[in-house]
């Protein structure tokens, strides 16, 4: 709801599995405004439905910053795009990782619509692009196809953008990275 969430939001590192809801537009947050944090962040397993509209795993429209967050699991919508960490972006996102599935049509792995800078991000899944339309933002997102680049790949490089935080990537035991405070 306008004007969004402002604050600082820290996972922790902590994970949410098994989100499984529908809705007209469907995302864990709707907008986050211009001093809106999200970080730390795990989404597994996650079943979205936009039974009216998109659905993304983090937000809709990020105006803030999203930093080490990830989604896995699966995102559709009757119409419209899906992307698995935000609809749209005007501001930051770091460090941060998808793999699922993604409706076949109009989608973005990290988003779907970029005004402004993502970087250090990778995925996995039927997703072809890290974005589905640009509009003059910075995109640094990779797909992580198992042969050129590896999971491992991703970790290393996302950790390469987290210098300032608590919390740092490994290669967890099911071959997709995991969150973890920094020793």
């Amino acid at each position: 709801t306008w004007p969004g969430y402002s604050g600082v939001f820290n996972g922790q590192g902590h994970r949410i599995t098994g989100l499984n809801f529908s809705a007209a537009t469907t995302e864990l947050f709707g907008l986050l405004n211009l001093r809106g944090v999200i970080k730390n962040l795990q989404l597994i397993d996650v079943n979205l439905y936009g039974n009216n509209g998109s659905a993304a795993g983090i937000v809709d429209q990020n105006n803030g910053q999203i930093i080490a967050c990830s989604v896995t699991g699966k995102i559709s919508a009757s119409y419209g795009g899906t992307c698995g960490i935000a609809e749209s972006n005007y501001g930051d996102i770091i460090a941060c990782w998808f793999d699922g599935t993604l409706k076949e049509s109009n989608n973005g792995a990290i988003v779907r619509y970029n005004y402004a800078d993502i970087t250090s991000c990778y995925w996995g899944g039927n997703a072809e692009r890290g974005e589905f339309r640009n509009f003059g933002g910075t995109v640094d997102a990779t797909k992580v196809d198992g042969a050129t680049v590896k999971w491992q790949t991703a970790v290393d490089g996302m950790n390469t953008a987290l210098t300032a935080g608590d919390y740092q990537w490994v290669l967890g035991t099911d071959g997709l990275p995991v969150l973890q405070k920094k020793q």
